[in-house]
């Protein structure tokens, strides 16, 4: 018997050997916090651990309903003068890499929330999101953006996701199934086509008919130099959802905002669920207020479309006291999806195939 026990010894060595070697491998061909693409990188992000992983500064936390399912993060403001701010931090995020952040919410007062996602400690770089606003009403809604991590050239894991509220004690917020996931497919190549739009939700009577983007990292851009995107092309693409009165006749415009200056022009699309339209012109061609052109090499104040009836009249209280003679009830909530791409000078357009 001791004959037999002496190769079981080694065979037991050799299989512990074996093991050790195969955890090495894994360790080196993943690194700690390394997340894989199509993973969500938020920790507890549907709350249905209670609220661990996410902190509250000038603001109340638990887990409960309104939610999407199950449980949702509930956060109130306990200050009237601070705002307050559900984090997260420690988020692992891969260099310039395209992630769409998606999460459901609504507040009680219908108060907007700002996002943004930046390095937890000082310097604070931007990796990718910063005051990005939502718009959320009283009734729980699905919001995604979709953007690509800047600031850093190697892995980091020391991102900080903020959902800020406005000011007021009690302004009372329901988060729920909050993700950060990198998408699979590359952005489009450098000095070619951007993204630069991309309004996918409902816009609402508080949008007044105008859906604006404030913080958009390509506001900032010189589109002279060093690629030439003044002389190339605007691609558009508008996609209606549902709308409460079908309005066939119904215009949207596009429109770049600069000081006084202001750039639009406008397209037929039919406002009937499940039209699709797309169009294109050069910046150039755009109607010109007072006859002046944006400068395209320095910044834009914002960017967005409005709505508008038949008459081109902006359906909208901001331009008149009658929203233009229309009912806004019959046209918002409208959801619909609206995606811009510009195209450098000398470039072909990919297709829409490649903005889903």
């Amino acid at each position: 018997m001791k004959i037999d026990s002496f190769p079981m010894k080694w065979l037991r060595v050799v299989v512990l050997a074996l093991a050790l070697t195969a955890l090495a491998v894994v360790a080196f061909a993943a690194p700690a916090g390394l997340r894989a693409d199509g993973e969500n990188v938020v920790v507890n992000g549907d709350f249905e651990n209670g609220t661990t992983a996410w902190t509250c500064k000038n603001c109340t936390l638990s887990a409960g309903t309104p939610a999407e399912n199950g449980a949702a993060g509930q956060f109130a403001n306990t200050s009237r003068t601070a705002r307050g701010q559900l984090s997260q931090n420690g988020i692992t995020l891969q260099p310039n890499t395209t992630y769409v952040l998606s999460f459901w919410a609504q507040s009680s007062n219908g108060d907007d929330v700002t996002v943004t996602l930046v390095q937890q400690a000082p310097p604070r770089a931007n990796y990718g999101v910063r005051n990005k606003s939502f718009n959320l009403t009283t009734t729980g809604q699905l919001f995604t953006h979709t953007f690509t991590t800047t600031g850093f050239s190697q892995t980091v894991s020391d991102a900080l996701l903020r959902f800020q509220a406005t000011k007021g004690k009690g302004v009372q917020y329901s988060l729920d199934n909050v993700t950060l996931i990198a998408d699979d497919e590359p952005p489009p190549p450098p000095g070619g086509e951007m993204l630069i739009y991309d309004w996918n939700k409902p816009i609402t009577i508080d949008e007044g008919g105008f859906a604006m983007d404030k913080t958009s990292q390509y506001l900032g851009q010189n589109w002279e130099s060093p690629v030439n995107y003044a002389d190339g092309r605007l691609y558009f693409r508008a996609r209606i959802y549902s709308i409460p009165v079908n309005q066939p006749g119904m215009k949207l415009g596009f429109c770049f905002w600069q000081g006084e200056r202001e750039n639009c022009r406008g397209n037929d699309v039919p406002g009937v669920a499940g039209q699709v339209s797309t169009w294109d012109f050069s910046p150039h061609d755009m109607w010109r207020k007072n006859g002046a052109e944006i400068l395209w090499s320095e910044p834009r104040k914002k960017m967005g479309f409005s709505v508008r009836d038949g008459q081109n009249d902006p359906v909208s209280n901001k331009t008149s006291d009658d929203w233009g003679g229309n009912n806004p009830n019959d046209w918002y909530p409208m959801n619909l999806r609206f995606q811009v791409v510009l195209v450098a000078a000398g470039e072909t357009f990919s297709g829409w195939q490649n903005y889903p």
